[in-house]
């Protein structure tokens, strides 16, 4: 039997790589994010409307003083995580996590996708030389170089075999197309408008690649990508399902016939493109109490937008049994006056 050795979690923000300067000139991407979901809600808005409706503190923390000292206990905690990863040293790691526009499109949006290729092609995002500092610094924090990364496909095959025996209808890839794009919306919820992404060569999805690139100390563990639908309706996963995913998937581990040791992990959420502070850390209370009454219940109607990386957490969290999670760091990390910005968050269970 498989022997399971722990699970790591990071937010992969921008926030979460880029100096607190450079928090300022991220920001006003937030100007024009038709993706903005007004706390507790659920209304989709525009910058303006959520400025209106603002907390009058939070324009008080939104400076480069107190974004400099967040980013500083940010880097501290990830450097941590980093450090206990590399002690822990897993043979293998499996990975809960979300696709924003990445590999799939409404031609086909699965609600869960296992990989299970050999390799999966890892793919530095393209620097041009008109790019602002903020966004060349942010795209390098996903890898930045080019190589095939290792996947245990004969754990793919288990825990897809294990988890269709458990009644969960499952997607599955073995390979990479030459290209991904696609459309996706409307729908339902604050998918009210319809986003396209032209075709192009595209490797690890963000959430896995964030954690390979900045806290994985230079190792390189075969990871199984295992992605589920948090953002988009009308068929993403509910807090209930992640979490019962991450259940069947521990089952599936315990279950394969072999001497390795096996972490769980994740990158994404928190709340984000609005900080949704109150929601933030009573996902943090659930995750530190091991409480699946907390976890499984997360308000849908807050858990919209980019928030709903939230429940890559839960799935890990869900993986993780009775174990607890301790909170290497938590910031509300609101990067303008209206409130903008994401939960950068750090935790372990050892």
């Amino acid at each position: 039997m498989a022997k399971i050795v722990g699970g790591f979690a990071s937010s992969h923000s921008p926030l979460m790589s880029l100096t607190g300067e450079l928090w300022a000139v991220h920001a006003q991407n937030d100007l024009r994010n038709r993706e903005l979901v007004q706390p507790p809600n659920g209304r989709r808005v525009t910058y303006d409307e959520l400025l209106a409706d603002a907390d009058p503190g939070i324009a008080e923390v939104s400076n480069v003083e107190t974004f400099t000292d967040r980013v500083a206990n940010i880097q501290k905690g990830l450097d941590d995580l980093q450090t206990r990863f590399s002690n822990v040293n897993p043979d293998i790691v499996v990975m809960f996590g979300d696709d924003q526009s990445e590999f799939f499109f409404d031609d086909n949006m699965p609600s869960i996708n296992v990989f299970w290729g050999d390799s999966i092609k890892v793919l530095p995002r393209t620097i041009t030389p008109d790019m602002s500092e903020a966004r060349r610094m942010s795209s390098m924090a996903y890898g930045t170089r080019e190589y095939d990364h290792p996947v245990p496909s004969d754990l793919g095959l288990h825990v897809i075999e294990s988890l269709m025996d458990q009644d969960f209808d499952v997607s599955h890839s073995r390979y990479l197309k030459e290209s991904y794009g696609g459309t996706i919306g409307p729908a339902t919820w604050y998918l009210d408008h319809s986003r396209t992404t032209q075709p192009r060569p595209f490797g690890l999805p963000h959430a896995y690649g964030f954690a390979v690139a900045r806290w994985f100390d230079g190792k390189a563990p075969p990871i199984l990508p295992i992605s589920i639908n948090t953002c988009y309706p009308p068929n993403w996963i509910s807090p209930r399902r992640a979490f019962a995913l991450g259940r069947a998937v521990r089952k599936a581990i315990e279950e394969w016939d072999t001497d390795k040791t096996v972490a769980f992990a994740c990158t994404g959420g928190l709340s984000h493109f609005v900080v949704d502070e109150e929601l933030d850390r009573l996902a943090i209370k659930g995750m530190e109490a091991a409480d699946p009454e907390i976890l499984t219940s997360l308000p849908r109607v807050r858990l919209q937008s980019a928030t709903t990386e939230t429940l890559n957490w839960v799935a890990v969290a869900g993986a993780m049994g009775d174990t607890r999670m301790e909170t290497i760091c938590y910031e509300p990390g609101y990067r303008t006056p209206a409130g903008t910005g994401c939960g950068c968050a750090v935790g372990i269970w050892e």
